[in-house]
């Protein structure tokens, strides 16, 4: 080869290496720009854009940038097809000015999703390098979101991060008024997932202050919302019912979520006839707010001691939760598969990319070297990539095995919550029964009592084992006797059973005392003793 030949061939490669950098792509540079002010004309500019002809450092920039669009748009972000793009991208460049963004929009996904783990770890990612980077908005909107994760796990935690959350946002010079309300509310229901009840108050009524300079009727909606649920936590119904009910009047939207509080607050209030007024009017194909609507009637039901409602109501409330488990398992079982053809057109694909760089790398110094080598290269990344998958559908078949014991655990524990909650309210109505007789006298068969033992000892803390562990030396006559001092029957109410007098009775309650060592003259009586142990 002459010096001619060889000058050509380095002018080669380096047009083609130079050739493969990337630009940045004008139409995502004028989307990103537009997504703070205008994020539905940000979401039609990105939809011009023709993705195929997009890098891998551009795709993760249009990734990310399409996905920020549809969260300032409204849209939550539940589906992990796009953002998963830039997450893999961003991942490890924490340098990157868009990381930290990145990390805050994946967390958000995860929160949506129930991953608290995953979720957690990214939005704190998200809060630390947006700090560092003096990028105090977004550090201000994971640490919102972070703090709202934590509320379940480590409440003190999560109003810590709360706190820090609503101080960085006061100190932005351009910080809005309605968002200041939003920090002050974080922080308020995180003191009430902590039990500090008096505070949220407190920080409630100082988000209230800022609301009312805000003159926004649906802000103050949200605002009486959270009030209604700090107060329903004091027992202050009366109040509760109030900022409840203003709550919905403000809300021009008409939120199913706000009438369900308010249908609780009337509910709280024993106004069983508001309430189910209410819930009449409420129309949703939300599982979850279904499921809520029947389980509130269901209570009020309960109130009203109507029990055969009440167990109709229940298999309405338990149907739409089974629903919602089911959906969730279809959904698991979608986006498994779907990240499983992902990872595969992935694998493919950066096999590609890798086997165009090693040719054009290699093609100034010998053809034969470079087809030798691009052969070996290619059989050993087909082979990584094989094996890469198939550890990836491995942990895929894994999770769902986890996922579908996790949701037969639960269909268990429905089933017997079902079933105890029949069993109670057939034995409530038996006992009541009981205790309402004045006349006739009340024959109790023995699978009666075996009945009336379970519920005593489901509802009353284990109280006849409780009861035959201290006095062993009890008969099982006594125990039937001592079961009925429990369920505060009256003296006239266990003649009837034992078909002797008053007085008789109250014989027997004085030679019982004994028997259980209540002896002297300052001991208790045997009701008192039996109705607290």
């Amino acid at each position: 080869m002459n010096n001619k030949s060889l000058i050509i061939l380095l002018a080669l490669a380096v047009f083609l290496v130079t050739g493969c950098k990337e630009k940045h792509n004008k139409a995502i540079d004028i989307a990103y720009q537009l997504t703070a002010t205008a994020p539905d004309s940000s979401l039609s500019v990105l939809n011009g854009v023709n993705q195929a002809k997009l890098g891998k450092a551009e795709m993760a920039r249009y990734a990310l940038v399409y996905t920020i669009a549809q969260d300032k748009s409204g849209l939550d972000v539940d589906n992990d097809s796009l953002l998963r793009t830039a997450y893999t991208y961003y991942n490890n460049q924490e340098n990157d000015s868009l990381y930290a963004k990145c990390e805050y929009y994946m967390g958000k996904y995860y929160m949506l999703n129930d991953s608290t783990e995953l979720a957690m770890d990214c939005l704190q990612k998200a809060a630390d390098v947006s700090e560092k980077n003096g990028d105090r908005y977004t550090q201000c909107m994971a640490l919102e979101k972070y703090s709202r994760v934590l509320r379940q796990t480590n409440p003190r935690k999560a109003v810590e991060v709360a706190r820090h959350a609503e101080t960085t946002y006061s100190g932005i010079p351009e910080a809005l008024k309605s968002n200041i309300v939003y920090t002050k509310l974080n922080v308020s229901m995180c003191l009430l997932f902590a039990d500090s009840v008096n505070e949220a108050e407190k920080k409630c009524k100082e988000a209230m202050s800022v609301a009312y300079e805000v003159k926004d009727s649906g802000i103050l909606s949200d605002v009486y919302q959270d009030m209604a649920s700090v107060l329903a936590e004091k027992k202050n119904y009366k109040e509760s019912l109030w900022y409840s009910y203003q709550s919905c009047k403000l809300d021009n939207a008409d939120q199913s979520s706000k009438m369900l509080n308010l249908a609780w607050s009337y509910l709280n209030a024993d106004s069983i006839k508001q309430c189910n007024a209410l819930l009449n009017t409420i129309q949703t194909e939300n599982l979850s707010e279904l499921y809520t609507a029947y389980y509130i009637r269901h209570l009020a039901a309960i109130k009203e001691h109507d029990y055969s409602k009440a167990v109709s109501l229940a298999d309405s409330a338990y149907h739409y939760i089974e629903e919602m488990y089911g959906k969730e398992l279809n959904d698991k079982e979608k986006y498994n598969k779907s990240l499983v053809v992902a990872q595969y057109e992935k694998c493919i694909s950066e096999g590609r990319a890798h086997l165009l760089t090693w040719l054009v790398s290699l093609i100034v110094f010998s053809a034969i070297a470079v087809i030798a080598f691009i052969l070996y290269a290619y059989r050993q990344y087909k082979q990584r990539a094989e094996w890469k998958i198939q550890r990836e559908q491995e942990k895929r078949e894994m999770e769902e095995k986890m996922y579908e014991e996790e949701m037969q655990h639960k269909e268990i524990q429905l089933s017997t919550m079902r079933s105890y909650l029949l069993k109670k309210i057939n034995i409530a109505q038996r006992i009541e029964k009981i205790r309402g007789n004045k006349k006739n006298i009340v024959v109790l068969t023995e699978e009666d009592w075996e009945e009336i033992k379970m519920f005593v000892d489901n509802v009353e803390g284990n109280f006849i084992s409780r009861l035959k562990k201290r006095f062993p030396k009890l008969s099982d006559e006594d125990i039937k006797f001592m079961i009925l001092i429990r369920l505060k029957m009256s003296s006239k109410a266990m003649g009837l059973i034992y078909n002797i007098s008053e007085k008789s009775i109250r014989q027997k309650l004085f030679v019982y005392k004994s028997k259980v060592g209540l002896e002297g003259k300052n001991s208790p009586s045997l009701r008192s003793y039996i109705e607290s142990f």
